[in-house]
């Protein structure tokens, strides 16, 4: 009995053995197949995840430098979508996913990279313009025609229509080489053209610069009549560089109005743009970005006429010290004339023949002074004190010549402290010397000098006045203008007043009153700083 249960146990063992190993088989090719189809993505999650990858590569611009090939795995994962084949497409966007996620972690470093390489091109711009600024005005100024119009701080009618067109040539020219570009991004920074219009407006005056303007906005206009506002903003340049002109009384002080009227243009300029996309920007920015429009253009005006100016006052500095050697050797050859000397010397012959011993040292004294005072003069500037010394001197002599045919009269209202105010050298003396030699020295009775002194304004306001024989206004303005000239006469006021008008501008040119027959009045204003009072 026992060796049968035994048998039968033993049998029962392989038949449960091979039970359980087919169940096994059969789950292992029957069961997997439910969990793969549970796990596969649907095709509505492909597609969203398509959509994340594709909205993403173009928000992170991954098209300029696909270093990670992103945009040809989202080709693949479409071509696989396309096929059917979704678990793969899903596969290829993962990756694409981690590759964007990977480049969005380092969005913020390259942003800021990628603004301060901006900047820096937009500085190097800026300085590279300045430099062609700089240029353009070295060169205009080396052109002789405009070079004797700015020393003459005059510009021509035919000279103001050449500057306005070189103006709109210079700035279009600039167009077709990249220096002035064009659209909303590129006229929103520096503008050349809005500096070239300004500074045209601020040489030749109002109209060549309304002209000029109109011209180059015009350009602009049929370039993108969209963008109309351009069109204003290259006017508005041209005719705010002719008002600034009004402020300008020579061209050799410029750069000041330069500056001004620059930064205008400038701030028009970012106004005309930024204050449009005020809804879309800041206030804060679109106030920066127009303040450094009005530095950066107002800086570029400055600049320009800072070398035309700066070449000016060399050109005026180098002619004021040859014409003070010329004023020194006109004062011995013309001025203490030959004519003069013989007469001094006769005169002091005569008194000593009188044998009076002390009047004869007394004008040989004066004379001696009146010499030592010429010859020793080394400097473009001296003080009234001085020169009114020195016009006694050669009174002195000249009442010994002409004894009771001439009368003197000095009328000085000047306060104390202006005895020492600076004015030029050989100013005042040859006035006095042609009022007596041409006007009293001409009538038979003689005459009166009268020296009157007196301060307007800023001003010491000098007028030589006589009742000799005299000359109308138009005569000696047509002697100033070197329509003809008398002698020594013509030579010597020609002289004064050259110096006078470089010195302190036209306003401050002789000015001249009288009648033939009836005396000569000159009138001189000279400023006065106040260091000098």
């Amino acid at each position: 009995m026992k060796s049968a249960a035994e048998s039968s146990r033993k049998s029962s063992i392989p038949k449960r053995f091979f039970s359980a190993f087919f169940l096994f088989v059969l789950c292992f090719f029957l069961f997997p197949s439910a969990p793969s189809h549970a796990e596969d993505p649907s095709q509505k999650e492909v597609v969203a995840k398509y959509d994340k990858a594709v909205a993403l590569a173009g928000e992170l611009n991954v098209g300029e430098e696909d270093i990670l090939h992103i945009l040809p795995k989202i080709r693949m994962a479409s071509q696989a979508m396309m096929n059917g084949e979704f678990s793969k497409a899903d596969t290829i966007l993962g990756e694409a996913l981690e590759d964007l996620a990977l480049i969005n972690s380092q969005r913020p470093e390259h942003l800021q990279r990628t603004f301060r390489l901006e900047w820096l091109e937009i500085y190097r711009e800026i300085i590279q313009k300045y430099a062609i600024l700089a240029l353009l005005a070295f060169l205009l100024i080396r052109v002789p025609y405009f070079r004797r119009m700015l020393h003459a701080d005059r510009i021509s009618v035919m000279g103001k229509v050449y500057l306005a067109m070189m103006t709109v040539i210079t700035a279009l020219f600039f167009s077709f080489f990249d220096v002035s570009r064009y659209g909303e991004s590129a006229w929103a920074f520096f503008d050349i053209q809005v500096v070239l219009l300004a500074i045209g407006g601020l040489l030749g005056g109002l109209w060549p610069g309304v002209l000029s303007g109109f011209l180059v906005g015009a350009f602009r206009w049929v370039l993108n009549p969209e963008l109309h506002v351009y069109f204003w903003i290259a006017l508005a340049a041209g005719a705010l560089g002719g008002l600034g002109a009004r402020a300008i009384r020579s061209f050799r002080n410029t750069a000041k109005a330069g500056l001004l009227t620059g930064a205008a243009a400038g701030t028009l300029h970012g106004a005309l743009v930024y204050i449009p996309l005020a809804r879309e920007l800041s206030w804060t920015y679109a106030l920066m970005s127009i303040l450094f429009l009005a530095l950066m253009e107002g800086g570029a005006v400055f600049v320009f006429l800072a070398v035309v100016s700066g070449i000016l006052r060399e050109d005026h500095r180098r002619e004021m010290e040859t014409e003070l050697l010329q004023t020194k050797l006109l004062f011995l050859q013309a001025q203490i004339s030959p004519h003069f000397l013989f007469n001094a010397l006769n005169t002091i012959s005569a008194i000593c023949h009188r044998e009076n011993a002390h009047e004869a040292r007394k004008l040989v004294l004066n004379l001696a002074d009146f010499f030592r005072r010429a010859i020793k003069r080394v400097d473009d500037k001296i003080t009234l004190r001085e020169e009114l010394g020195y016009i006694d001197s050669y009174l002195e002599l000249e009442k010994a010549r002409f004894q009771e045919r001439l009368r003197v009269e000095k009328v000085i209202e000047i306060p104390e402290a202006l005895w020492n105010a600076k004015i030029p050298f050989l100013v005042l003396q040859p006035l006095v010397e042609n009022a007596i030699k041409h006007g009293i020295s001409k009538k038979e009775e003689g005459g009166r000098l009268t020296i009157r002194i007196s301060e307007s304004g800023k001003c010491l306001e000098v007028e030589v006045k006589d009742d000799g024989a005299g000359a109308d206004a138009d005569t000696m303005e047509k002697i100033l203008s070197r329509e003809y000239a008398s002698g020594e006469f013509g030579i010597g006021l020609q002289n004064i007043n050259q110096r006078l008008v470089r010195l302190y501008g036209k306003a401050h040119r002789l000015k001249f009153s009288g009648k033939a027959g009836q005396g000569l009045s000159v009138t001189v204003r000279l400023p006065v700083s106040q260091g000098e009072k």
